[in-house]
C-alpha cells in the first residue's frame, strides 16, 4: 500500500480507505479513488484475506456461483456485475455449479471458507440449504421464494416488441423458443408472451447442438409459411440471425413481409443487413441492482427479503418497420 500511496500522491490512510471500503471519515473524490484503484490493478495489489478475516474486517470480496457451460449472455451479466462490484470496491471470486445443487452447496461453503462477504448465484439451480443464509443474492428472470432476487423483467421488453408489431399491423405473431422449462428465462419468456399475446403461436426450437441453418429452414418451411406468420420474437439474437439469413435466402423481404426481433442486443445486431431489432437485457442495470441488493444484505442481514425488477426494452433497427 505504501508504494500505491507514493504513486498516487496520497496518504496511506486514503489508500487503505479506498481499497478496503472502510474509513468513511476520510474524504476523497471519485476521481482520486479511481486513480488509486487503477494503480493498485497495475501493481497487481492483492489484499491479505487471511489478515482481514482474523481481524474481523470485511474482505471486500464476493463469491459468484455460475455454470461455466451456460449461454454467452450469462457471462455478459457476470461482467456487468463485476464492473459494478469494482466501482463499489469489491472483487469477485468465481466458482462453478453446472446446474448441480450439491456441487453448488459444496462450492458455496468453499467460498465462505475464503472469507467472502456474500455470494451471488444465478437462479437456475438452487440448493435448499442456501435458504436462510445471510449475504446470498440471486439474479435471473424470476423471483425465488426465500431469497433476495434481482430479476430482469422480460415482460417489459416483450410488451414493447408486441406493441411495435401491432402498430405495424401484424396479425400472426409467434415466439420461437426452446422447450426447456427447467430454465427460468425460458419459463419467463413463454409466460410473458402468452399473457401479452393470448392468440400468439409458439414454435419449439431444437436443442443447442443442432444445425441452426437446417433448423431455420425447417422453421420457415413448416411453420412460418404454412401459418402465414408475419412477426417473430426469437429466443436470442443468434437464432434471429439464422432466421434472417434463411428468409433472405428464400426471397422473403424483411421487414416488409415479416418482422423479426431477437434478444440480448448482441454487438453483431448492428452489422447485419438489415440490422436486427432486439430486446436489450439492461446489463448495466442488472449489475447495479445486484450490487445494491448485496450491499443491503451485508449491511442488514436480518432485513426483509425482497425482489427487485430491472426493466428491459426494445431496440428498433431494420428488421421491424418504423
Amino acid at each position: 500500500m505504501i508504494d500505491i500511496a507514493e504513486r498516487a500522491g496520497v496518504s496511506l490512510g486514503t489508500v487503505s480507505a479506498v481499497l478496503s471500503g472502510r474509513g468513511k471519515s476520510i474524504r476523497f473524490s471519485k476521481e482520486k479513488a479511481e486513480k488509486i484503484r487503477a494503480i493498485a490493478r497495475e501493481m497487481n495489489y492483492i489484499p491479505n484475506f487471511s489478515a482481514k478475516m482474523l481481524s474481523g474486517q470485511s474482505s471486500h470480496t464476493l463469491g459468484v456461483l455460475v455454470d461455466s457451460e451456460d449461454v454467452a449472455v450469462r457471462f455478459e451479466q457476470l461482467a456487468a456485475i463485476e464492473r459494478e462490484a469494482e466501482q463499489c470496491g469489491y472483487r469477485l471470486l468465481v466458482a462453478e455449479a453446472h446446474r448441480n445443487p450439491e456441487k453448488q452447496l459444496m462450492n458455496y461453503r468453499t467460498l465462505r471458507q475464503y472469507g467472502v462477504d456474500g455470494v451471488i448465484c444465478h437462479v437456475n439451480s438452487i440448493h435448499g440449504e442456501l435458504r436462510g443464509e445471510s449475504g446470498v443474492v440471486l439474479y435471473g428472470a424470476e423471483p425465488v421464494e426465500g431469497f433476495s432476487t434481482v430479476c430482469y423483467d422480460v415482460r417489459s421488453g416483450y410488451a414493447e416488441a408486441l406493441a411495435a408489431f401491432e402498430a405495424e399491423g401484424r396479425r400472426n405473431v409467434a415466439l420461437a423458443i426452446r422447450e426447456q422449462p427447467e430454465f427460468d428465462s425460458i419459463r419467463a419468456r413463454r409466460r410473458a408472451f402468452l399473457e401479452l399475446c393470448p392468440h400468439g403461436q409458439i414454435y419449439a426450437l431444437p436443442e443447442a447442438d443442432c444445425d441452426m441453418r437446417e433448423a431455420a429452414e425447417k422453421l420457415v418451411r413448416t411453420f412460418i409459411r404454412p401459418r402465414e406468420i408475419d412477426a417473430v420474437i426469437l429466443q436470442n439474437d443468434v437464432w434471429a440471425l439464422a432466421l434472417l439469413f434463411e428468409l433472405l435466402h428464400c426471397g422473403v423481404r424483411v421487414p416488409e413481409e415479416i418482422s423479426l426481433v431477437g434478444q440480448d442486443n448482441s454487438q453483431f445486431c448492428r452489422c447485419t443487413r438489415p440490422a436486427l431489432s432486439t430486446i436489450d437485457s439492461n446489463l448495466n442495470g442488472l449489475g447495479k441492482a445486484v450490487m445494491e441488493s448485496m450491499l443491503e444484505r451485508i449491511a442488514e442481514p436480518d432485513a426483509p427479503l425482497r425482489a427487485v425488477s430491472v426493466g428491459t426494452w426494445l431496440i428498433r433497427r431494420e428488421t421491424t418497420l418504423g
